[in-house]
């Protein structure tokens, strides 16, 4: 394991010129100097797990979003796949696809068993670091690419340049919706989840396409409707077709600009429903 990890560290810092000579900064490498360099327990190999996930998932992960961009295959891919479902299964047993996933990757892993000796759970670090190292190279080869194309190193730069969070808090102001903490940061997990992976085209600015993002997760945000959506969907006449759906958008849009209720609401639904469809 001792040779992946210093073949680790190398990638690493190879991957942080590209994005030095693309974006203008560094990546921050600060964890390499804790990551941890044997495994010989469960324990270790979780805490090589948490390292691995948080250099990917957190730390790196608007560049690796970048770098992936819509790739879903390769060795990259294939490692963010495994750190999320070796991640989650450490920290949450009752993710039954996960929990698999895991065990069957560290049967894998320890050659058709489960690790329990310190010799079998090093062969897992082993395993897991070559896999990191794999994905690091395409991120590597990726990059090196995009320092050679003008449009690609604007992407970057515009991909690691915009803030979730800035662009909810932005966007809610435009709306006049008044968030507390919780609820700015419950919507700038969920668009930051989309804009890990979100490819911008030639002509989209990065800080327009995180304003879209931020401004279809905050109109989604809709009040109760004052009656079963049953009703909706009978008097309309529309259940269980096509068009079910934006007949429950647009209930909701009436409820919240007229505040009617009972039949007066299912009445306003109805004619504006009559009138849209002409």
């Amino acid at each position: 394991m001792k040779n992946e990890v210093a073949d680790f560290h190398t990638r690493c810092l190879v991957l942080s010129v590209h994005r030095s000579v693309c974006v203008g900064e560094q990546l921050d490498t600060s964890f390499l100097e804790s990551w941890p360099a044997n495994v010989r327990s469960s324990a270790d190999f979780t805490a090589l797990t948490s390292a691995a996930y948080r250099m990917w998932r957190e730390i790196w992960k608007l560049d690796i979003g970048f770098l992936l961009g819509s790739r879903r295959d390769g060795a990259a891919y294939e490692f963010d796949q495994l750190i999320y479902a070796l991640r989650t299964a450490a920290q949450h047993t009752d993710n039954p696809a996960s929990v698999e996933r895991s065990q069957q990757w560290l049967r894998i892993a320890c050659g058709g068993k489960n690790p329990q000796t310190a010799d079998d759970w090093h062969q897992c670090g082993t395993f897991l670091m070559k896999a990191i190292n794999a994905g690091m190279e395409v991120l590597n080869q990726t990059a090196a690419i995009a320092r050679r194309d003008p449009a690609s190193m604007a992407n970057w730069q515009a991909k690691v340049a915009e803030s979730p969070e800035a662009a909810i808090t932005r966007v809610a102001a435009d709306l006049g919706l008044r968030l507390n903490p919780r609820q700015r940061g419950d919507h700038g997990r969920r668009i930051a989840s989309q804009w890990k992976y979100y490819v911008l085209r030639p002509d989209e600015a990065a800080v327009d396409a995180l304003a879209d993002l931020a401004e279809r997760a905050l109109v989604s945000r809709m009040d109760p409707l004052p009656c079963d959506y049953l009703d909706i969907l009978d008097e309309l006449r529309v259940l269980g077709s096509g068009d079910a759906v934006p007949a429950l958008h647009l209930a909701h849009a009436v409820a919240e600009i007229t505040g009617a209720t009972g039949e007066d609401f299912l009445k306003r639904v109805g004619a504006t429903w009559a009138l849209l469809r002409g």
